[in-house]
């Protein structure tokens, strides 16, 4: 008999966001399916905003708010900025982010006073004792129109995540502008906005690194002189306060590393954005674009890519950075059996060494990192092979983003050959976060979406073994004592 978990219906983010507004808001006639969403392409609004609820049903609340920011701003213009606004809104509620929910739900009402959303932000209010505002006069302009060229974009995009407290994207959004349009007219103002995140996450020295390569870069532009004065303002509030350095001491592994930085090539591009990130302390990320760069996610057909030999051996740097170490000495291993004449084979050798010496690896450090196969001929076959390194990094979180993208993204909903197997690996990402909940449910999806493949009854088994499991765990709970109705002994 096959082993089967309840299956959570399906629902948009805000119902799962808070009890609160879940009683507030029935969205699940109204949310759009990714299977409704199958003629559009993986640009179109309906299909991103299908990504959206599987991120969040995937709780990766960040990376869900986040999609709705792109909607807004990237993949737009739509009808849809009513529903992106609030959701933005149930999602913050969901975080703890009261103010950012409340600025969201007003936005609403303002912006379009006679949309159903705005009713719906208004009852939300409301539900939380604050008085909604009036409405105004007539809607407002869109946020981007058909026009807004790519880097205005992303620069917005990047804007939005800092409105909303995603600082961390709000970093990576901000840098993809000076990498992917380094001669772009907001190129400046991105690199100024990535400080300004910086100094939101607690960072003013890498606050103050991006201003100094914003100086450097655009010496001319009028960012240039904020970025100075900030500089200086931040410089003599941690003079004061005793808290800066002027000469901080450099770890011995990055005291010879300079960052590349080229823009000529999609390459080029791809490891200039990754090395920006490592920069700037996004080890995370920085990881999942030097595995972009090696699976040549940024090269066009036909083009060349001098970068995977040293792509390979920065992911390393990243998972060590991040505590990974048998994952670190994975992709060395893997980068002296694929690339054995390059200098990186030799540098790899080395830090395999070095870090030896303090960090003993564990019997899973000696198999090499999953070799990159000789033909990837389409972005979806990129993508799960992406998603394979990314687990195999130590990354499950990452990974399965780009899971949820081979599944419901990269063929707009439709069928490919890709999804079953894609489906039952979510289930061992949300596996390795620590949520069976997430697991057992995803396991019986891919059982009950994909029952004639092998997948779906290595799903079937990874719910037994699941259940098994957590039988065990549960009966190694002390048992509660029951109430002894004998007569205490007496003392003589």
């Amino acid at each position: 008999m096959k082993p089967v978990v309840p299956r959570f219906a399906w629902t948009s983010f805000t119902r799962r966001a808070s009890v609160l507004v879940g009683a507030l808001v029935a969205l699940s006639g109204l949310c759009s399916r990714v299977d409704a969403a199958a003629k559009k392409g993986p640009k179109s609004v309906p299909v991103q905003i299908g990504l959206a609820e599987e991120m969040a049903a995937n709780e990766d609340w960040d990376e869900a708010m986040r999609r709705w920011v792109q909607i807004l701003y990237y993949f737009g213009p739509s009808d849809q900025e009513a529903r992106a606004e609030f959701e933005i809104g149930a999602i913050a509620l969901r975080r703890g982010w009261s103010g950012v929910a409340v600025s969201q739900w007003e936005k609403t009402i303002q912006r379009h006073p006679g949309n159903e959303w705005a009713e719906r932000a208004r009852a939300a209010l409301k539900a939380i004792g604050r008085e909604p505002p009036p409405k105004p006069p007539a809607p407002t302009e869109p946020y981007i129109t058909a026009n807004t060229p790519p880097a205005e974009r992303q620069l917005l995009i990047g804007e939005g995540d800092r409105a909303v407290r995603l600082y961390t994207f709000g970093v990576r959004d901000h840098l993809k502008v000076p990498n992917s349009y380094p001669n772009a007219p907001h190129a400046p103002k991105a690199r100024f906005r990535a400080g300004v995140c910086q100094a939101s996450l607690g960072h003013p020295e890498r606050a103050v690194q991006q201003w100094q390569r914003l100086v450097e870069d655009y010496p001319d532009s009028p960012e240039a002189q904020k970025a100075r004065a900030s500089i200086a303002a931040w410089q003599a509030v941690l003079k004061t306060c005793g808290m800066y350095a002027a000469a901080a001491p450099i770890p011995q592994s990055e005291r010879e590393w300079r960052p590349f930085r080229g823009y000529d090539t999609g390459p080029d591009q791809g490891l200039s954005y990754a090395e920006d990130l490592f920069e700037n302390g996004i080890y995370t990320y920085a990881l999942q674009e030097y595995t972009k760069v090696l699976l040549d996610l940024y090269t066009p057909k036909g083009g060349d890519n001098p970068h995977k030999a040293y792509a390979r051996y920065r992911m390393g740097v990243c998972a060590y950075r991040l505590g990974e170490r048998d994952a670190a000495a994975r992709q060395w291993h893997r980068l002296v059996a694929d690339f054995p004449d390059s200098p990186w084979a030799d540098r790899a050798n080395r830090a395999l060494a070095a870090v030896a010496i303090t960090d003993p690896f564990s019997s899973d450090s000696g198999r090499p990192a999953p070799a990159v196969p000789a033909d990837l001929p389409s972005q979806l076959v990129k993508r799960f092979h992406l998603a394979n390194q990314l687990v195999d990094s130590g990354l499950p979180l990452i990974a399965s983003k780009e899971y949820l993208k081979v599944m419901v993204l990269l063929t707009a909903g439709k069928p490919n050959p890709f999804q079953a197997e894609a489906c039952y690996k979510l289930g061992v990402t949300q596996h390795l976060r620590g949520r069976p909940d997430l697991a057992l449910a995803t396991w019986q999806r891919a059982i009950e979406e994909y029952p004639d493949t092998p997948w779906a009854e290595k799903a079937e088994e990874a719910i037994s073994r699941a259940l098994q499991r957590e039988a065990v765990l549960a009966s190694s709970l002390p048992l509660p004592q029951e109430p002894s109705h004998e007569p205490a002994p007496q003392t003589p």
